[in-house]
């Protein structure tokens, strides 16, 4: 695995992003080492705790921008239709990265540092239990760039009742949000000091280690039964398979890099 690193200590599986000098920014290459590392993991019947962090400052910023244009290249003879088709594809794909994050037989513990952005949350809420230190900054941050988050935001946390009220704001103004206000959506459980998350995520994941692995098998078998989850995201992918041509987009883009307000056409 290229962008990802991972170790096992006892019964304990520590997986690391390994993008840091990227802020750990989401790359191709990245999801599909995700399902890699997913496949790995349940072939090992002495895994019973899944670690998941960051290298560097940051846990995750997101969706590797200087690579995005790439990832959506065309043949300049593909009409519309055939173009959309393609898009879907992508999107399944990047979908099945982060949904297979949370089908792993084995509770998953994440712990998050610094920038969690667009994608990252996505990744986040795929996991099990969710800790953050008190420096960690949140955003759902797709709105900025013209688009609806597709790979997992809106449907799971809108599964894992979250404070609704609060997450549709953030939803639509994409605004940077703290670790108090993470947890009083419901994105994480507990905030600690920055010095202190691995060693309270490892505690975490040897307490869990100690329990049946049946039970925990169990439990987790039908915690990752959401209902309707599958289909809400197909929902998503198919929207998105047109929508993600609107103008709005390279707009959004040019906005952010240029550091100036963007002006949108109307509806």
């Amino acid at each position: 695995m290229q962008t990802l690193v991972g170790t096992q200590k006892g019964s304990i599986y520590h997986l690391e992003i390994n993008r840091p000098k990227s802020l750990n920014s989401m790359s191709s290459q990245l999801f599909q080492d995700f399902k890699a590392a997913v496949d790995l993991i349940n072939k090992a019947d002495d895994v019973r705790v899944v670690v998941l962090t960051g290298r560097g400052n940051h846990f995750c910023a997101g969706l590797d921008l200087k690579e995005a244009p790439l990832m959506f290249q065309f043949h300049e003879d593909m009409d519309q239709a055939r173009k959309s088709i393609r898009i879907y594809d992508l999107l399944k794909d990047w979908q099945l990265a982060m949904t297979s994050l949370s089908r792993i037989k084995v509770p998953v513990i994440v712990g998050i540092q610094g920038y969690c952005l667009g994608g990252g949350v996505d990744l986040i809420t795929s996991a099990d239990i969710r800790y953050c230190s008190e420096d960690a900054k949140f955003s759902i941050k797709e709105i900025d760039l013209a688009m609806a988050p597709d790979i997992g935001t809106l449907q799971r946390l809108g599964l894992q009742n979250a404070n609704t009220s609060l997450f549709r704001e953030l939803a639509y103004t994409g605004r940077v949000f703290s670790a108090q206000e993470a947890l009083k959506l419901g994105l994480v459980s507990k905030i600690v000091k920055n010095e202190n998350l691995n060693e309270e995520i490892f505690k975490l994941a040897e307490l869990i280690a100690t329990k049946s692995p049946v039970g925990c098998y169990t439990i987790k078998s039908i915690f990752t039964r959401e209902q309707n989850l599958d289909q809400h995201l197909d929902v998503m992918a198919r929207t998105n398979m047109a929508m993600l041509f609107t103008n709005d987009i390279p707009i959004a883009i040019t906005s952010s890099m240029t550091k100036t307000k963007p002006e949108y056409p109307k509806l």
